[in-house]
């Protein structure tokens, strides 16, 4: 089978990733490239291996992860169905084996924050990686003054981190926000929708997700 590694080295992939992120880039929307991306699969490859997936589906999840956000390249709308047409196509030209690639897709559709459904493990884990991803390097370079919501709850993030805990089969996210930047009820503002799916994606592993902001545990 395909590795994620051979997948991360194919410059038809890259290109098609970096397309995308320009695509975003043009409407104002914060990175959602190879940096984006590396993140979201490094973290995907972490709650899987800690919560027990074997190692081909700690592989199969990576590489769902890593190409999540390919859709964007066809239009932000709908581009989780676009993704994982576009998945099927490349994975099934590079002779990916079409269990492994429907359950691939199957993650990739389901990542909307609006219209995806956890019908699976592999769809919980990546929904918890990506919609984790909130932090003050995913800004890019603008004047202050012309930030958006989205720019300011993001530039106001100085940490984040997502940890998995078996014991208690907890799944934390941990962050640190500038209330100067922002105040962390913007977070809520725009990301309330992501963060109960988290949780939602969370219960579908048998985990409970928690959400701890300067110290202080909301949930």
């Amino acid at each position: 089978m395909i590795t994620l590694k051979e997948l991360q080295n194919n410059q038809d992939i890259i290109v098609l990733i970096e397309q995308a992120d320009m695509y975003l880039s043009a409407l104002g929307y914060t990175n959602h490239g190879l940096d984006h991306v590396t993140t979201v699969t490094n973290r995907a490859r972490m709650v899987a291996e800690k919560i027990g997936f074997s190692p081909a589906d700690v592989e199969l999840t990576s590489i769902a992860a890593y190409l999540h956000d390919i859709g964007n390249v066809t239009g932000r709308e709908n581009h989780s169905l676009a993704g994982s047409i576009l998945a099927f196509q490349i994975l099934l030209k590079l002779g990916f084996p079409m269990s492994e690639l429907c359950r691939v897709v199957t993650a990739i559709a389901s990542h909307d924050e609006y219209q995806g459904e956890i019908t699976d493990n592999l769809s919980a884990v990546l929904i918890i990686a990506d919609k984790s991803d909130v932090r003050k390097t995913r800004v890019r370079e603008k004047i202050l003054t012309e930030f958006d919501i989205h720019d300011r709850v993001n530039f106001a993030v100085q940490f984040s981190e997502l940890i998995v805990i078996e014991a208690s089969k907890e799944i934390w996210l941990n962050l640190s926000i500038d209330s100067q930047a922002s105040p962390v009820m913007d977070y809520f503002e725009i990301f309330l929708n992501r963060m109960l799916l988290c949780k939602k994606a969370s219960r579908k592993l048998h985990y409970t997700f928690r959400l701890k902001i300067n110290d202080s545990i909301l949930y």
